[in-house]
């Protein structure tokens, strides 16, 4: 049986966010290895443990010498990169180094290779620069000093930075795991011969990826029928087990769109229902104890550009990103109109200094988004903006 579900005033995408960000879910922390932590952010900052480089380092090939008016070097013996050899030099002696490689106490000039005439254990130096081509102890890093702060995305770069400090293990924030709810009798899975009203899910394999994209690895995905009973049985059975939920379709006005009455029934506690924007009015979000709940349009654009502007803020902030939703600006190519009183999410292409928006802005229409790499941002203020004034535009993660 319904639960009666009282509508609440349509919300300002400004006050959506607001909502999301002072609701954020905090999942803790855990060490991981570094080879573990891809995409992950940091708990705590990161202090180098050591001097990088650790000792007088050659930044070249060629030859590390006790400099001397003269130009003539006699060459003693040779350092490659790891050899722990102590070699002492005399004035107008070298060695030849390769880079990387610790340069000896004595030397104080490294010469690049291009730079010499060599014959047999001598060396003729042609051209000296004013630098001596040796990184000193601590030049990239000193030991102590801060090397990541806390918050920190850690791409591959920033993993082989800290191994190249020697540290193995992180702190992490934890990442959410989300349970993705596909509703509708008329979907049929990709590959299943298409039977008379029937359409193939799309959103199911969109949001999965989307998902990876965001760095989540635990993601299940439950089918839900177009009744109440199942409904609130699916929510019921996945909302205990899951920090995120997202459902798509289900959620707006009609008969079988009972995903609202699911929610509430389980307990969740609704903080908006309908945002004045197009497309994607129809969102939910809730929080049940520390469980975010999202409930998205069927249509798979709406879905789609909801995703990118509600979903994925709240999964950075889980995962210690408080930037979300950063907006980049950019000149307009053509005049655009706006007379809905709406703000508007528009797929777009930002090329160069400028942006194109597409053409087709059906909010069932995916195939606009192939080529598209930005959403603009038209505030429901704005009714209209020239060619070449500027626009604010979200990059989103496809």
């Amino acid at each position: 049986m319904f639960v009666t579900v009282k509508d609440k005033e349509m919300i300002s995408v400004k006050e959506a966010l607001a909502l999301i960000q002072n609701n954020s879910i905090s999942l803790g922390v855990e060490e991981v290895s570094v080879s573990e932590a891809l995409d992950s952010y940091l708990s705590e900052a990161v202090f180098s443990p050591i001097n990088l480089p650790p000792f007088r380092q050659s930044a070249m090939d060629g030859f590390a010498v006790r400099s001397h008016q003269g130009g003539f070097y006699t060459i003693k013996e040779e350092i490659q990169a790891g050899d722990s050899k102590d070699i002492k030099l005399e004035v107008g002696e070298g060695v030849r180094i390769f880079t990387g490689a610790q340069v000896p106490d004595d030397a104080d000039y490294v010469i690049m290779k291009e730079h010499v005439l060599e014959k047999e254990e001598q060396i003729f130096l042609q051209k000296k620069t004013e630098k001596n081509n040796i990184r000193i102890p601590g030049e990239l890093i000193k030991k102590g000093a801060l090397a990541l702060p806390k918050g920190t995305l850690l791409n591959s770069a920033a993993l082989a930075f800290l191994s190249g400090l020697g540290i193995a293990k992180v702190k992490i924030y934890k990442k959410p795991s989300v349970a993705i709810l596909i509703t509708g009798d008329e979907l049929e899975s990709a590959g299943e011969s298409l039977t008379r009203g029937k359409i193939y899910d799309s959103n199911s394999i969109m949001l999965k990826m989307l998902l990876k994209k965001a760095g989540i690895e635990k993601i299940a995905c439950y089918n839900v029928k177009d009744t109440e009973e199942d409904s609130i049985e699916v929510v019921k059975k996945v909302i205990e087990n899951y920090d995120l939920l997202i459902a798509s379709g289900g959620i707006s006005v009609g008969d079988y769109d009972l995903m609202r009455n699911a929610f509430l029934t389980n307990g969740v506690c609704e903080k908006f229902y309908k945002i004045n924007q197009r497309p994607g009015k129809p969102i939910y979000f809730g929080k049940k104890e520390n469980t975010l709940v999202f409930g998205l349009p069927g249509n798979p654009a709406a879905c789609f550009i909801n995703y990118q502007v509600y979903v994925l803020p709240a999964i950075q902030l889980a995962l210690g990103n408080e930037s979300i939703l950063l907006l980049k600006k950019t000149t307009l190519e053509e005049e655009l109109l706006n007379p809905t009183n709406k703000s508007l999410f528009l797929r777009a292409e930002v090329r160069g200094i400028s942006v194109k928006i597409s053409e087709n802005q059906n909010s069932a229409m995916l195939q606009s988004l192939v080529a598209a790499n930005a959403l603009v941002y038209i505030p429901e203020t704005i009714k209209r903006i020239e060619k070449g004034e500027e626009v604010h535009y979200l990059e989103i993660l496809q």
